[in-house]
């Protein structure tokens, strides 16, 4: 059996890391740890939705604290990056955690979602699974995005309708921005 150790943004995209490592091969634990999401009532909302299909699922999981200020710090005047930033943050973390726990793999649930950049993940986590002697699983469910989260959405689990932080929220919600030129697929949703 094979330890992997899985950075989580939310409850229906851990259901989709659970689909795809449903293997007895490996041996899963989840890691939720997400300084970006904004406001704090969101993240408590994402937390509760994962914390409860964990334990439905008997599955073991740890918890960060939740910390924005790494999240602000880290994007602050490099706005533009934030994705990028926020994903290093993400995998940076889960690898530390994985060497600290004996875990040689790591992954993440982003993978799971179309409004994340697939290949800056890939890149990303290679590279820092690498420099820590480990290995990044990468595993692509796109295809099962919409099943899962209507299988989520069944199961009466909270379901987010912006990436997390406090600006893909405004980009999500500023009726005003949304003609304009604001970038597209910054994040997304789960």
């Amino acid at each position: 059996m094979r330890g992997l150790l899985i950075d989580t943004c939310c409850g229906p995209c851990a259901m989709s890391a659970l689909r795809e490592f449903a293997s007895p091969a490996w041996e899963l634990r989840f890691l939720f740890y997400n300084p970006n999401v904004h406001p704090f009532q969101e993240y408590r909302r994402r937390l509760e939705a994962f914390e409860e299909l964990m334990s439905k699922e008997g599955r073991t999981y740890t918890v960060f604290p939740y910390q924005p200020e790494e999240w602000i710090r880290a994007v602050a005047y490099r706005e533009e990056s934030r994705c990028e930033i926020c994903y290093r943050l993400r995998l940076r973390r889960v690898a530390d955690l994985a060497l600290e726990e004996g875990y040689p793999a790591v992954t993440t649930t982003l993978l799971a979602s179309p409004y994340q950049d697939h290949d800056l993940l890939h890149l990303l986590g290679a590279s820092i699974c690498r420099s820590r002697g480990l290995e990044f699983v990468v595993w692509d469910g796109r295809e099962t995005y919409r099943a899962v989260l209507e299988e989520a959405r069944n199961r009466g689990m909270y379901t987010q309708p912006y990436c997390g932080c406090i600006l893909s929220e405004r980009e999500r919600y500023d009726r005003r921005r949304k003609g304009a030129s604001a970038p597209k697929n910054r994040g997304g949703q789960a």
